[in-house]
């Protein structure tokens, strides 16, 4: 099993998610059932069988952002996300607390998020441009 994992894993690096064409080639290349990568893939995290979003966010569920709001941006974007141009991803804590409620757009971190600011920067993004502020 090791040695599928570890080619699921190449496949996963080289194109960001498991494409169902390269897992064809594995299934034939190993003479495995196409069904026991499948099983693989959706038991570990690791994997995706979905294309990555273009640009990706994150907002902090932890103690200190969900008190400031994060909950209610967390509404806001959702209907923004369509698994192909914004990918959204909740994480626990970035540790930035005093800057609550965090959103990290892109990598780029963002402080004392709005949800009218928490729009423009998606709207922007969307759009091609930068979501530095």
């Amino acid at each position: 099993m090791e040695f599928l994992i570890n080619s699921l894993l190449d496949i996963q690096n080289r194109y960001g998610y498991l494409p169902k064409e390269e897992l064809k080639r594995i299934s034939s290349k190993f003479n495995v059932p196409i069904s026991r990568l499948y099983s693989i893939a959706t038991f570990y995290s690791a994997f995706s069988l979905k294309p990555p979003a273009k640009h990706k966010i994150n907002i902090c569920k932890g103690t200190a952002c969900v008190i400031k709001g994060s909950e209610v941006l967390e509404d806001a974007i959702r209907g923004y996300v369509d698994g192909v141009n914004l990918g959204y991803e909740p994480i626990r804590c970035f540790g930035a607390c005093s800057m609550a409620p965090v959103v990290v757009i892109d990598g780029e971190i963002h402080g004392k998020m709005t949800i009218s600011r928490l729009r423009k920067l998606v709207e922007r993004g969307l759009e091609g441009g930068s979501t530095k502020t």
